[in-house]
């Protein structure tokens, strides 16, 4: 999954919802450097990555695009995992809308603990909370617009147009699969109060 579904599961406190954020920018020797709170929530986000590799629903998803996307079909499961998660914000989050989650990310989380943030992430984590792009990636079109992106910044061996059209293309059965995906793995946010004890 995405940024928006790392931090979906993470729940609070802050610090650890942080660390599940910046996990994929933080190398194995600078982790002892950080807060005991933040190491947890980078080891939950590594967990629910491993579980999400090995979830029925994410392998039958990227066999569905592997004939578009090949061996980064699943990168972009990952990516709109996200955009299936916010599109169906409500049924997951009945409490709290994606702007009001956002916005309580970027109060509690980033400005608190954003000097612990890999320096290489400095831009990233300002474009986050000018642009809205939690809110972005929480939707179909924002989640195209950033593949789209991310694919010609990463000069990745794909064309665009012919992932979002395989994406379109398998729209029907790729939906419920990532749903259930989703009705199982927010389970998980329970597991991680065992990593914030362990810190």
């Amino acid at each position: 999954m995405h940024h928006l579904g790392h931090i979906f599961l993470a729940k609070s406190p802050p610090a650890f919802r942080f660390g599940a954020f910046i996990a994929d920018g933080v190398r194995q020797k600078q982790l002892t450097e950080l807060p005991p709170l933040i190491q947890a929530g980078i080891h939950f986000h590594r967990w629910v990555d491993w579980q999400t590799d090995r979830h029925p629903a994410f392998l039958a998803a990227r066999r569905l695009l592997r004939d578009t996307a090949g061996r980064y079909a699943g990168l972009i499961v990952d990516m709109w995992l996200d955009a299936t998660l916010g599109e169906n914000w409500a049924s997951f989050s009945p409490d709290e809308s994606l702007t009001e989650f956002e916005d309580r990310f970027i109060q509690e989380c980033l400005k608190t603990y954003c000097a612990w943030a890999p320096p290489h992430w400095n831009d990233f984590i300002e474009r986050l909370s000018i642009y809205h792009l939690l809110q972005l990636f929480g939707r179909y079109e924002g989640m195209k617009n950033h593949i789209f992106q991310y694919i010609q910044r990463r000069r990745l061996p794909l064309n665009p147009s012919i992932i979002l059209a395989g994406i379109e293309e398998k729209e029907q059965v790729l939906t419920p699969l990532l749903i259930r995906f989703w009705e199982d793995a927010q389970k998980w946010a329970h597991t991680a109060e065992s990593f914030r004890i362990q810190s």
